[in-house]
């Protein structure tokens, strides 16, 4: 048996509508391709945007004993950097134990040096 004209149209609806789904279908995953990839160069980029200049490369871990003010009795601490405010030089330390994490600052301690002879 022959199909009718109505079979026909039908089918053809049928056809456009199957292509039409698998064009969304390939749009969707080129999108989703595109949108992954401006992800990660987004990230690289806010990464590299917020990487320490050679002026601000953290100098190296200090650990030292020191009085922690929260502890109230001597703990390691580790020096993390340096801060200068109205040119004065302080240290920024932080209390090691785990309970503690306190960062606080200190001025560096200098030697001292006898008074000269008048």
């Amino acid at each position: 048996m022959t199909e009718s004209h109505v079979e026909a149209m039908v089918k053809a609806r049928i056809a456009r509508v199957a292509a039409e789904q698998e064009r969304k279908r390939l749009e969707r995953q080129e999108f989703a391709a595109a949108r992954s990839a401006g992800l990660a160069r987004r990230h690289a980029q806010k990464l590299r945007r917020q990487a320490p200049t050679p002026k601000e490369i953290p100098m190296p871990a200090a650990l030292r004993p020191v009085h922690c003010p929260a502890c109230r009795r001597e703990r390691p601490a580790r020096l993390t950097g340096t801060v200068t405010i109205n040119g004065t030089r302080y240290e920024a330390l932080r209390c090691l134990d785990s309970a503690c994490g306190l960062l606080w600052l200190t001025r560096p301690e200098q030697p001292r040096t006898a008074p000269a002879a008048a």
